[in-house]
């Protein structure tokens, strides 16, 4: 039973995490002008709506977790645990995507 209260630290803080990959994909996005074509910039969109993605899962999860030290119960337990599981792939491929947009552009 201990181990949503860690889920949720842990939740939170890849949802951090994935703020600053967010941060690096947009910054990289605006330092192309403003008349560059749609399609230079598709890939930063792209690497963009994967990361929110993932931060908002990341929320999903942190706020399963809450409910459940509100109201603990197997149910929420199980789907924090599974969220969290998709949480840590959804950062690891939104890790990979931003450098890959970022650094091999």
């Amino acid at each position: 039973m201990a181990v949503v209260p860690e889920i949720f630290g842990a939740a939170a803080g890849l949802a951090g995490l994935l703020l600053v990959f967010l941060g690096v994909s947009i910054s990289t996005f605006q330092s192309y002008a403003g008349d560059v074509p749609a399609a230079a910039t598709a890939r930063f969109r792209r690497a963009g709506a994967l990361i929110l993605g993932a931060f908002l899962l990341g929320l999903v999860d942190v706020a399963v977790s809450f409910s459940w030290l509100l109201t603990p119960g197997r149910g929420l337990r199980d789907v924090s645990v599974v969220l969290f599981a998709v949480e840590l792939a959804a950062t690891a491929l939104a890790a990979a995507v931003t450098a890959w947009v970022v650094l091999w552009r």
